[in-house]
């Protein structure tokens, strides 16, 4: 798949923190990262997907954008939302069973996961959570298939704005 995000998605010429010459983490000592995830990071590294998804990276030091700082702090909003609210917000944050394991957020606020359905991270699934709902919208694709999807438009996804993604997409990389 992550060759045909390539034809949608042109890789930046000076792309950052790609985990050159560095080990990839476990995430929590136990999984390892998608395959296709980490293809994504080798490639294009840290920033921004046309205008509009930004996906976090184990190698950032910004903490906005680091995969570990954003997993803890987004688990942790969402897991008091639920202690709130358990009947509103019916979905399983990981490390439960089918739980959701956050990877990305969009401009508009929503965040995006991996489904986390296995120890095989590469048959993880894509989830979103639009701003401002408790509606999750399942979408049975692995991180690069989903991008090339949405970028593609085979993927129509509820919570993003109708105009997107533009004529012209971008990745911009993390200044």
């Amino acid at each position: 798949m992550l060759i045909a995000l390539n034809q949608w998605l042109p890789i930046p010429l000076c792309p950052v923190n790609r985990g050159e010459g560095k080990e990839w983490p476990l995430i929590d000592n136990r999984y390892t990262f998608p395959q296709d995830y980490i293809a994504f990071i080798t490639q294009y590294g840290s920033g921004q997907i046309a205008n509009f998804i930004t996906l976090f990276n184990p190698f950032s030091e910004d903490d906005y954008l680091n995969f570990f700082q954003q997993k803890e702090a987004i688990l942790e909003g969402f897991d008091s939302l639920i202690q709130a609210d358990p009947d509103y917000y019916t979905f399983h944050l990981y490390p439960k069973n089918n739980g959701l394991l956050p990877i990305g957020e969009t401009d508009n606020g929503d965040t995006l996961f991996w489904v986390v359905s296995s120890y095989d991270s590469n048959l993880w699934t894509i989830a979103i959570i639009p701003s401002r709902a408790s509606e999750v919208e399942f979408i049975a694709e692995n991180l690069t298939g989903f991008l090339e999807g949405v970028l593609s438009k085979r993927i129509r996804c509820l919570s993003f704005p109708a105009g997107f993604p533009s004529e012209k997409m971008i990745f911009s990389p993390e200044v």
